[in-house]
């Protein structure tokens, strides 16, 4: 891994729906995860699949790196 701790480029991530507590009452979350760290590696979660995806985009895009 690069001096700070972070992948390079290019860097992948998805955006994976999951029910949180009781089915009945559909509370739905959306979770940007990717493999580029470790298998699985939670990156966020959002209340919307919106800003998930607009957090896949940062994640994944070399020139917002800073």
């Amino acid at each position: 891994m690069r001096e700070n701790d972070r992948p390079g480029y290019p860097r992948t991530a998805r955006v994976v729906a999951v029910d949180r507590g009781d089915p009945s009452l559909n509370m739905h979350r959306f979770e940007v995860r990717t493999d580029d760290i470790e298998p699985n590696t939670l990156l966020s979660e959002h209340p919307t699949e919106q800003e998930a995806l607009d957090a896949k985009h940062r994640y994944e895009d070399p020139a917002l790196e800073d």
